[in-house]
């Protein structure tokens, strides 16, 4: 008779955003490499056009405005509700929380949701949400400082997208309809000369393009074996990027050895 185990194996990645660091502040990324059994840090500088700024947990709700009670995993939160346009793009954002019986007690955040709705498409083009499992009010200083002994590498990503890979957080709290993902559509529109006919189309490109941008920074942070990356099928349709071969996966450097 044979003994079937089961080996889980938990990698914890560190990360630490410190505004007085160096001139404009730095995040240090603390991770494991595996294989071989390692760790590692890489360092992003801030520079004096995007400094490196302490991030948030729960968005800015102080344009928020109550929407409504409702259930939330159990409970009755309250619901928050911040609406925000530009041009053909629409967002609305909630946040559910709810607060202790004393006077003026501090709110718990539960869950924070973001829906896009295009009305040049007609649709909604965009929705995520953040739950919360625990959160606290306070913590020990200790945990925002980078252990010793490291010595930090530069991010090995293509420099206009290691923000996003050092903060993915970010973008998903910011209530601006902007946010540093479609910032990246510009420099992809100039690298494979990108001419739409219309502005319909400019916006379901801009919305294909959103979307593989984020699959593929979520599947590069997920420890794979390999990794994929932006390359002129980007503001394809799914199906058609497949049909032409299109992300295609790229090598770690330990495979291309």
């Amino acid at each position: 008779m044979g003994t079937e185990v089961t080996l889980t194996i938990v990698i914890a990645v560190r990360t630490f955003q410190i505004g007085n660091d160096l001139d404009f502040g730095a995040i240090y990324k603390i991770t494991p490499v595996l294989p071989p059994s390692d760790i590692k840090c890489f360092q992003l500088k801030g520079t004096k056009d995007d400094p490196v700024e302490p991030q948030e947990a729960i968005p800015d709700a102080q344009s928020f405005k109550f929407e409504k009670m409702e259930d939330c995993k159990g409970v009755q939160c309250e619901v928050w509700k911040k609406v925000t346009e530009a041009g053909h793009k629409k967002n609305t954002y909630r946040l559910w929380v709810t607060r202790g019986e004393a006077a003026y007690s501090p709110a718990t955040p539960h869950r924070f949701e973001m829906e896009g709705f295009k009305s040049l498409l007609g649709s909604h083009n965009d929705k995520y949400s953040i739950e919360y499992s625990e959160f606290c009010t306070q913590s020990e200083p200790d945990v925002f400082t980078p252990p010793a002994g490291f010595t930090c590498e530069e991010f090995p990503d293509p420099p206009e997208e290691r923000q996003i890979l050092a903060n993915p957080f970010r973008d998903y709290v910011n209530t601006h309809p902007v946010c540093h993902a479609h910032r990246m559509f510009s420099p992809f529109k100039e690298k494979f000369n990108r001419q739409y006919e219309s502005e319909k189309e400019h916006e379901e490109r801009e919305n294909l393009f959103l979307h593989t941008f984020r699959f593929v920074h979520s599947n590069n942070r997920a420890g794979l074996t390999y990794s994929v990356g932006i390359n002129h099928f980007a503001d394809k349709k799914k199906e058609l990027a497949r049909m032409t071969g299109g992300l295609h996966p790229k090598k770690k450097k330990e495979d291309a050895k």
